[in-house]
């Protein structure tokens, strides 16, 4: 099977925004696609843009339609490559290697439908949104953004968009179709891959609204007490998130509680338990040690048997991730935090850390955001890593480079 990959972009009268996210298909590495533009008949010039690349495009028109989705499904009609990606004008493709890493990192052949993770944009800021690969979420709402997803040609073709929901689901038409899908029986597989960024500022930002409509389209295959209840705790919760008692109250619990009071108790039980219920993710045996620093303990994952010693700076607010029987040295900082220094506003940006099973990283060490440190990996006391480093590689210096190799026949916990 080739994979090629028809992308298809929709827009109106969106000329500040159509080029570059035309530029960000054109610029992806994975050469075997097609490229389907639809315009709903702008008039602000973004026709004229499109007309540029029209020599480019496997098809492309500028007419009046009904609405988002039925220009989807025009280009869907249209398509001709064996998966169907759709890229909204505004949206870009998170690196030039993300159609080639949604298709390497995964089993095509196992798929009807693939999807990854995606980046979100909000102020300016980006922050990288890591999916569940248990799809058994999608009984209750969504669990990926449409934009990064990949449906099978054949199976999107065989479903439309269902322009007679719209009425009822409104902008969450594309989930009523992925919820269809799910309940048909259709493959879902996750790919390791980071594929769309997006502005959260975007028509479908109303999550008071977008709660109901999930449970709306849930149980449009029959009531479910299990999805009433999620539903009510999801409704609260989505309009509690949007007052500035929470957010007050969220950052306490997420700065003071877990740093000022909780990382001084004595007492490990107590402090796991108090982690686990912030929604951190403690695998068997593992042991964090007092005095640690964490940022945003919700997004922080670490596997069983692994040892965080004293005084390390934990940066999870683009989430890390830390497998098994990995021992953390004391002062470690691991920090999945920046920022664009050539931005104006100078936006912060979070991406993530992700370490393998086995690694050791050594008293000091930097490791910064966007790295990953691959199984059985050592990171020698006072280096700053700035890039991946293989599996089983010694790494040392600033940055951090490869001196030699570590025996790959390892078989060991790291207990307190």
């Amino acid at each position: 099977m080739s994979n090629k990959i028809s992308v298809i972009t929709v827009v109106y009268n969106d000329v500040k925004n159509i080029r570059n996210t035309m530029e960000s298909f054109f610029l992806q590495t994975w050469e075997d696609k097609e490229y389907i533009v639809v315009d709903g008949g702008s008039t602000d010039g973004t026709a004229e843009v499109i007309k540029e690349y029209a020599d480019r495009l496997a098809w492309w028109c500028s007419e009046k339609d009904d609405g988002i989705y039925d220009a989807m499904n025009k280009g869907i009609l249209h398509a001709n490559g064996d998966w169907i990606n759709v890229l909204n004008c505004g949206d870009s493709y998170c690196s030039t290697e993300s159609l080639k890493e949604a298709m390497t990192n995964c089993d095509p052949e196992s798929a009807d439908i693939i999807y990854g993770n995606s980046v979100r944009k909000q102020l300016g800021h980006t922050i990288m949104t890591e999916v569940s690969a248990d799809t058994t979420g999608l009984n209750y709402a969504p669990i990926y953004r449409h934009g990064s997803s990949f449906v099978r040609t054949s199976v999107h073709k065989k479903y439309l968009f269902d322009l007679s929901r719209k009425k009822n689901f409104g902008y969450a038409l594309d989930w009523y179709l992925i919820y269809t899908l799910y309940k048909k029986g259709y493959r879902f597989v996750k790919t390791n891959a980071s594929i769309e960024t997006y502005d959260i500022d975007g028509m479908s930002n109303h999550p008071v609204r977008s709660t109901w409509l999930n449970y709306r389209i849930v149980t449009s295959d029959g009531f479910n007490v299990k999805k009433l209840k999620k539903f009510i705790v999801s409704f609260v919760m989505a309009a509690l998130t949007r007052g500035r008692v929470y957010r007050a109250f969220r950052k306490f619990v997420l700065e003071t509680f877990t740093n000022t009071i909780l990382s001084h108790v004595p007492i490990w039980t107590v402090r796991r338990s108090s982690l686990k219920m912030l929604r951190t993710k403690i695998g068997k045996g593992t042991y964090i040690n007092r005095h640690c620093y964490i940022m945003d303990p919700n997004r922080l994952s670490i596997g069983h048997y692994s040892h965080i010693n004293r005084m390390c700076t934990l940066d999870a607010r683009g989430g890390l991730y830390i497998g098994d029987s990995v021992s953390v040295s004391h002062g470690v900082m691991l920090m999945t935090g920046s920022h664009d220094i050539n931005a104006v506003n100078f936006p912060v940006n979070y991406l993530p850390i992700r370490i393998g099973d086995y690694v050791w990283i050594g008293c000091g060490a930097i490791v910064l955001q966007n790295v990953t440190i691959g199984k059985g990996a050592v990171v020698a006391a006072g280096s700053v890593v700035t890039k991946d480093v293989p599996p089983y590689c010694i790494v040392a210096g600033i940055p951090a480079k490869i001196i030699g190799k570590r025996n790959e026949n390892l078989d060991y916990k790291c207990e307190p």
